[in-house]
C-alpha cells in the first residue's frame, strides 16, 4: 500500500457515480442515530467481528461502518487509518441500496467507480464487497466490508459466509439497542422536532446533489444510455442507421478571431452554442459536441422517428437565420461577426462511451467524415447537403442542384444548396 503510485491532478477529475439516496432515508436516518454508536470508541464485540473477517477471506482491509448524514463512519477497521470518509464517495453508500452485498470485482473497470478518490488514491480499492447491516428496525443502517487493492472473484460460498459474519454484528447492534433503550426514548422525545427537521434538510441536500449529478451525466450522454451507465456502469457500442448528421463551422473564423479579445471571443463563441443547443433541444435533435468552431449533432440515435430529416433539417434553417440576424446586428454596431456554413448528410454510424477520464459519447463512421466535407464544401450562410440527404426531403423544399462536387478523399459528390420550406 505504500509503494502505490503517486496520483495526478488530472486522475482526480475521473468520473465517478455519487450514491442516491434511499427512499426511506429520514426513517435509517433515525435508526442510525438511535443506535447511540456514532462517534463512540472502539469495542472489542466489533473489533473481535472484523478480525475474523479479514482473516477468513485473506484481505488487507475489514470494516463495519455506519452511514450517516455525509458520512461513512468506521466503527471497527483494520486496515485503513481514518476514521471516516465523505458519504459521496463512499462504496457503502451504494451498498445501502440494495438488498443484499454489493460485489465489486474491479473497481477501475467499472464506470461508476473508476474515478472515485478511494479508488485513483488511498486504499487503492480495487475489489470490494459490502453486505448491507440492517438495524433492530430493519433499517439499513451500515455495513460490514472487506477491500483489496487486487481485483479478485467472489463465489456463492464467500457470499454466504459475507451474510453469516453481517448477522454476528446485526446481533451486536440488537443488544446495544436493548442496553439503551430507556436513555434513547427519553433523549428522541427532547430532540425528535429537531432532528426531523434536520433530517428533512440533509435528504434535500442530497437530493440536490444527486439531481446535479443526474444533469452533469445527461449533458454528456443521452437521457436513455445515462440510465444505462447507471444501472450497468457501461454502455454498449452500436450502430445505428440511417442517422442525419449535422455539422457546421464558422467561414474565416481563425482571421475573425485574431482580431478580437479573449474574453470577447469565447463570449461570442458561447452565445452562438448556446442558442445552437436550444434549438437542438427544440427539434429534438442530439447534440454531440463542439470541436473548435465546429458544431456536430445528429438525429436518429439512439431513438429514430419518421421526421428525423426535417427536424434537422428545421434546426439548421434556424441556425442559419439566427446567425444572419446576428451578424446584421454586429455588423451595425462594429462588432465582427462570423458567417455560418452548413453540411447535411445521412448514413449510418456506430456510436459509444469511451475514456474514463472525461467520459465521452462519440460517433465513428465514413458519414461523419462525408457531412464534414459537404459543410466544408458549401457557402457561408448556406445550407449545403448531399444528395443522400437531399433525397429524403426533396419534395418539401426549395433546393439549387449545384451537381457532382469534388471532395478531398471522397470524389464527386452531387450536392444542393436549400434555401427554405415549400409553403
Amino acid at each position: 500500500m505504500s509503494n502505490a503510485p503517486s496520483t495526478t491532478d488530472a486522475e482526480k477529475q475521473l468520473c465517478y457515480v455519487r450514491p442516491a439516496i434511499p427512499s426511506n432515508e429520514a426513517d435509517r436516518q433515525a435508526e442510525v442515530l438511535r443506535l447511540n454508536i456514532l462517534d463512540t470508541p472502539a469495542e472489542e464485540r466489533f473489533d473481535r467481528i472484523v478480525r475474523l473477517t479479514r482473516r477468513l477471506f485473506d484481505v488487507p482491509i475489514s470494516y463495519v461502518s455506519l452511514v450517516d448524514q455525509n458520512r461513512q463512519w468506521f466503527k471497527s477497521s483494520i486496515g485503513i487509518e481514518r476514521q471516516s470518509t465523505a458519504r459521496d464517495i463512499s462504496f457503502c453508500g451504494h451498498a445501502i441500496l440494495q438488498d443484499d452485498a454489493l460485489i465489486i470485482p474491479d473497481a477501475r473497470k467499472d464506470l461508476r467507480f473508476a474515478g472515485n478518490p478511494l479508488v485513483i488514491g488511498e486504499p487503492f480499492v480495487r475489489f470490494y464487497a459490502g453486505q448491507p447491516l440492517r438495524g433492530p428496525n430493519g433499517h439499513k443502517v451500515g455495513t460490514l466490508c472487506i477491500v483489496d487493492p487486487r481485483p479478485r472473484t467472489f463465489g456463492a460460498h464467500e457470499l454466504d459466509l459475507l451474510r453469516e459474519l453481517t448477522t454476528l454484528v446485526e446481533r451486536e447492534l440488537e443488544l446495544g439497542d436493548l442496553i439503551e433503550a430507556q436513555k434513547e426514548a427519553i433523549k428522541m422525545k427532547d430532540a425528535l422536532a429537531e432532528n426531523q427537521a434536520e433530517l428533512a434538510k440533509t435528504v434535500e441536500d442530497l437530493q440536490v446533489s444527486q439531481r446535479q449529478t443526474e444533469e452533469m451525466l445527461h449533458n454528456i450522454l443521452p437521457s436513455e444510455l445515462a440510465a444505462e451507465l447507471r444501472a450497468n456502469g457501461h454502455v454498449k457500442p452500436m450502430r445505428y442507421e440511417p442517422v442525419f448528421v449535422l455539422f457546421t463551422d464558422f467561414a474565416g473564423f481563425t482571421k475573425v478571431a485574431a482580431t478580437m479579445e479573449a474574453g470577447e471571443l469565447v463570449e461570442e463563441l458561447n452565445e452562438c452554442f448556446c442558442h445552437f443547443d436550444w434549438v437542438m433541444g427544440k427539434y429534438g435533435v442530439e447534440k454531440l459536441k463542439t470541436i473548435g468552431d465546429g458544431y456536430l449533432a445528429v438525429a436518429g440515435m439512439p431513438n429514430s422517428t419518421p421526421d428525423d430529416a426535417m427536424n434537422v433539417l428545421r434546426a439548421a434553417l434556424e441556425m442559419r437565420d439566427y446567425m444572419l440576424k446576428r451578424k446584421t446586428e454586429r455588423e451595425a454596431s462594429g462588432h465582427p461577426f462570423w458567417d455560418i456554413r452548413i453540411g447535411l448528410h445521412v448514413g449510418p454510424l456506430v456510436a459509444g462511451v469511451v475514456g474514463v477520464r472525461k467520459i465521452a459519447y462519440d460517433v465513428w463512421g465514413d458519414t461523419v467524415n462525408t457531412a464534414s466535407r459537404v459543410e466544408s464544401a458549401g457557402e457561408p450562410g448556406r445550407i449545403n447537403v448531399s444528395i443522400d440527404f437531399h433525397s429524403w426531403v426533396a419534395d418539401q423544399v426549395i433546393s439549387e442542384p449545384r451537381g457532382p462536387i469534388d471532395c478531398k478523399n471522397k470524389g464527386e459528390i452531387e450536392m444542393f444548396f436549400i434555401e427554405g420550406l415549400k409553403a
